[in-house]
């Protein structure tokens, strides 16, 4: 009887030491990942586009000013119409931007291709109307913002002939005289951080002077500060 008592002395704690090990924990509940959230610029923090054609038409330089500071890229594509073999065509480019030093970034768009193997060839896309203009402003803590706008290229021989220039998916129309010689380019802007007043802007822009006199506008509202000039802002205040 002794020896039994004994024995269970013995035998006992490795039972309940050994039930204190096997009791499984209770498994942590994840952290719920918190959702990006979604912003909104203010208009003074709208950044403002440029799109200027070149001389000769077949590049674009893209400008992007007034970038906020907690915009850390910026993800570009262009899509343009072009002609070949008398078919028309789309065609497009595009990149991101990884660096954005200050608050501008500027990119040069080759409407065409490149070979730069041994020295730079390029052969160029013709017949280009217009096209689409897409970004994408990505944050670290917040869903990425995007605008997208479309152009219209035309130079000013067609101009002349045409006497107006409009983007027919915005119906905005400027009718003009006089153009000169440059290639012009109509684009629906993001933005106009000189003047937060401002709901709606659209900007020309011009491969020299811009010359060429603005005859009207339309839709009504729209005002420009200098209508002996066809480049610069056309805006529409709140």
């Amino acid at each position: 009887m002794r020896l039994i008592r004994i024995l269970l002395l013995l035998i006992l704690p490795v039972f309940i030491f050994s039930a204190c090990i096997l009791k499984p924990s209770a498994p942590a509940k994840p952290s719920p990942t918190p959702e990006p959230k979604t912003i909104e610029l203010k208009p003074e923090e709208k950044p403002y586009l440029s799109l200027i054609p070149s001389a000769d038409g077949h590049w674009l330089k893209l400008k992007i000013d007034n970038i906020s500071n907690f915009i850390t890229q910026i993800e570009y594509e262009l899509i343009y119409r072009a002609v070949d073999n008398q078919s028309e065509i789309e065609k497009g480019l595009g990149d991101t931007v990884k660096e954005i030093q200050g608050n501008r970034v500027e990119r040069d768009l080759l409407m065409g291709t490149s070979s730069c193997t041994n020295g730079c060839k390029y052969k160029y896309d013709t017949g280009i109307t217009g096209g689409n203009l897409s970004l994408t402003f990505i944050t670290p803590n917040s869903e990425p913002l995007s605008y997208e706008t479309p152009f219209i290229l035309k130079t000013g021989t067609e101009l002349k002939k045409d006497k107006i220039l409009a983007l027919s998916e915005e119906n905005f129309t400027i009718n003009l005289s006089n153009p000169g010689s440059d290639y012009f380019l109509l684009l629906k802007n993001y933005g106009y951080p000189k003047n937060p007043t401002i709901s709606s802007v659209y900007s020309v822009f011009s491969s020299g002077s811009g010359l060429g006199k603005v005859i009207s506008i339309k839709p009504e509202g729209f005002t420009k500060e200098n209508l002996n000039l066809l480049i610069g802002d056309y805006l529409l205040s709140l």
